[in-house]
């Protein structure tokens, strides 16, 4: 690696996550929908959460599809995220059918790092990046020991002892370390506790076995928003539901707009954002949502049987031109199943529907109701045999699955909000 390159900023994770937070919806529809704040505040308890993959196609999303300005030197993070994401799973593998075998390509990626950290270090030697652009001296000598342990482990098994795959999950020392964890919380602000406190922590937890290691992670977000008229300024003027006078101010609002960066000397080229021809990207929304319905889709295919019935809702094998199909072209490695229009059409308007009705007790009866009385679109089905049954199933499992995501959300907000007021009425 060159230390020309830009930098690898936590700040890339915290606007993923904003992102994620501020599109006006009501419905969760969030590309790494299980990033919270406690992943993204990070003290000395803190797990890692934010190096897998769904990250890194995250930041690959927002920054070339949504264009976000802050993540347009974001590259090097995102390589950084899949490079450990890949090593976390390979330091990780619990199941026999990822186990480490003969020629895996895993003692590749393990070698690679290795070298990869040494040329790291070579530039901090070389005086080409400062002490504080590395790793401290310790954890860089555990990154090795795990590495090299790891490679040696698996190689005698798999040579020696003739093994015909070894789960490194088993190897790791993650229980030492968990302990050790609940150890120093349960000193509280003691980060240095003793040999005497330690043995007295280890003879409670013997006892009790209450406490568990916290989960969080925390940055500063850099801003560097500039003001650029963008296609949407141009769209949100001619929306059909403006009367003239709001029109009128949108208009004016956009001259002084372009007034104001004519007197500041802006340069043509400066004015208008990069992606103002970008006429037919989908909105982000619809983007998850299409993710959902490609989901929707491959467990009805196991269900079914009939020819005419998977002609209808069967899509694109391994690509699709479709803007709303980005982010599954993004994330998908030949497994992801893309959604044919008429299901990503169905369920669009079944999502409309639900977004009215999803914190209500009847929300699947209202839903329903909803749907049929305002969806003027016919949804044509070609199989009279199965259409009621299939197209059950689809509206079915498709409000199951989104008041599940929407559950789960708020049950995580409510957690924190039970454990503040259990902790205030100890104080009365």
């Amino acid at each position: 690696e060159s230390p020309d390159l830009p930098y690898i900023r936590w700040s890339h994770y915290i606007e993923v996550y904003n992102c994620d937070i501020n599109r006006s919806t009501n419905l969760p529809s969030r590309i790494c929908p299980k990033i919270t704040q406690r992943h993204l505040n990070v003290d000395s308890f803190s797990k890692m959460s934010v190096l897998s993959d769904s990250m890194a196609k995250a930041i690959e999303f927002y920054r070339d599809y949504e264009k976000i300005e802050v993540l347009k030197n974001s590259f090097q993070t995102q390589l950084f995220t899949e490079r450990f994401n890949k090593l976390f799973d390979i330091l990780n593998r619990k199941h026999p059918a990822e186990g480490i075998r003969k020629n895996s390509n895993d003692f590749l990626i393990l070698e690679e790092n290795l070298k990869w950290l040494d040329n790291w270090e070579e530039q901090m030697i070389h005086k080409k990046i400062s002490n504080q652009e590395f790793l401290t001296q310790s954890t860089a000598d555990g990154l090795r020991v795990t590495i090299n342990s790891t490679i040696q482990l698996s190689k005698y098994l798999l040579e020696e002892c003739k093994f015909k795959y070894v789960l490194t999950f088993k190897m790791n020392q993650d229980r030492l370390e968990q302990f050790f964890g609940m150890a120093r919380q349960a000193t509280g602000p003691n980060d240095h506790p003793c040999a005497a406190t330690f043995l007295q922590v280890y003879k409670m937890l013997s006892m009790y076995s209450i406490l568990k290691p916290p989960k969080t992670g925390n940055c500063k977000i850099l801003d560097s928003n500039t003001d650029k008229i963008t296609i949407t300024d141009l769209k949100n003027i001619f929306n059909e539901n403006n009367s003239t006078s709001q029109r009128t101010e949108k208009i004016n609002i956009l001259q002084n707009r372009i007034d104001s960066m004519i007197e500041e000397d802006t340069e043509i080229d400066d004015i208008f954002d990069n992606n103002i021809h970008n006429y037919f990207k989908s909105k982000v929304e619809d983007c998850v949502i299409y993710y959902i319905c490609g989901f929707i889709t491959k467990n009805l295919i196991k269900k079914i049987n009939c020819d005419a019935c998977l002609k209808m809702i069967k899509g694109e094998q391994n690509y699709c031109n479709r803007p709303e199909a980005a982010l599954v072209n993004l994330k998908s490695r030949g497994a992801l199943t893309h959604p044919n229009h008429f299901i990503f059409n169905l369920l669009s308007s079944v999502e409309q529907s639900l977004s009215k009705y999803y914190d209500n007790p009847d929300v699947f009866l209202l839903t329903i109701d909803d749907f049929f009385n305002s969806t003027n679109t016919v949804f044509h089905f070609q199989c009279k045999d199965h259409k009621n049954k299939v197209l059950t199933y689809i509206i079915t499992h498709y409000i199951t699955v989104r008041m599940r995501q929407y559950s789960l959300i708020s049950n995580k907000d409510q957690n924190k909000v039970n454990a503040k007021k259990k902790k205030c009425s100890k104080l009365f």
